[in-house]
């Protein structure tokens, strides 16, 4: 999509991480994912990629008729729950009060709820998880550390040690993990989740990752090297996963490479579809726009 939509704010290098936290979750688990990563999330629950596309350029085919940013809020339900706002944070109050909800039902379901390192200094994470510690809620915290808010360093940004630091000094379980290993993310995700639904309370899954991509698709990026993003190039999950499932023997090169290409090309198809859809008059205004429209015409 970063070669199709300007607005694109891509989350290349951090698959694993979203990948990770949120694939394998029942049907009724409620998700809020970080915007990076929440197109794929969309996916994984089901949105078909035509919708969701056209959802990214704001044509009529998208769940919202084009009346909102479809790469940071692709699916609003009630069991997913998107970027509904502008301002970073909201999504961890949503999916705390969501938590909420479930634990009052008496659910067996979670809330999995994903933020960046930049997000973690809001003052409202720190107090939905006071809260969801107070109340011992079904959350699990995934922090999706990419080392960068917009150009801010997370080592100058966070003080205090790791993000993993603060939820354990609210009494929630923790846990640091390699955020470009699939299977490790997997393994962190399913014992969180295991204990909210065993009634265990929240966890805080801090995952270290990187941005390969700028913060915005013209971002100049001068605040880091091109070595340092070379180092990290080396890590990239979506090859550290086929290699592992190529030295298993459950996959080959020659068959990673084709099936690469062949979704890719799948993908640029309904991508130029949905860019020459018909564009919505409220395209890309917001969903506070939408909703005053349905206001006035209710």
């Amino acid at each position: 999509m970063c070669r199709h939509n300007s607005h694109w704010h891509e989350a290349r290098g951090e698959e694993a991480v979203f990948i990770g936290g949120f694939a394998g979750l029942e049907a009724d688990d409620i998700v809020a994912p970080h915007f990076r990563g929440a197109c794929a999330v969309s996916l994984m629950r089901g949105t078909d990629p035509a919708t969701l596309a056209a959802g990214i350029f704001g044509t009529d085919g998208s769940n919202s008729g084009g009346n909102w940013r479809g790469d940071i809020c692709p699916t609003p339900s009630d069991r997913f729950i998107g970027m509904f706002s502008g301002s970073l944070g909201t999504t961890v109050a949503y999916a705390t009060g969501a938590a909420l909800h479930l634990q009052q039902k008496k659910s067996n379901n979670v809330t999995v709820c994903a933020f960046g390192d930049g997000t973690s200094n809001a003052g409202i994470v720190a107090e939905s998880m006071n809260l969801a510690s107070m109340l011992r809620l079904p959350l699990v915290l995934i922090c999706q550390n990419n080392q960068y808010a917009t150009s801010l360093p997370a080592t100058t940004a966070i003080a205090g040690g790791q993000v993993s630091d603060r939820a354990r000094a609210l009494g929630i379980a923790a846990v640091d993990v390699d955020g470009n290993d699939l299977e490790a993310v997997i393994n962190a995700r399913v014992t969180a989740v295991e204990r909210a639904r065993d009634g265990g309370g929240p966890t805080l899954i801090h995952a270290l990752t990187y941005r390969m991509g700028g913060h915005y698709m013209n971002d100049p990026e001068t605040y880091r090297s091109s070595e340092e993003v070379a180092a990290w190039e080396s890590l990239d999950p979506i090859i550290r996963f086929a290699q592992s499932l190529i030295a298993a023997g459950e996959l080959t090169a020659d068959t990673a490479a084709a099936e690469t290409e062949s979704v890719t090309e799948q993908m640029d198809i309904i991508a130029a579809a949905a860019k020459e859809g018909l564009a919505s008059e409220h395209s890309m205004r917001g969903p506070s726009a939408f909703a005053e429209d349905w206001r006035v015409a209710s």
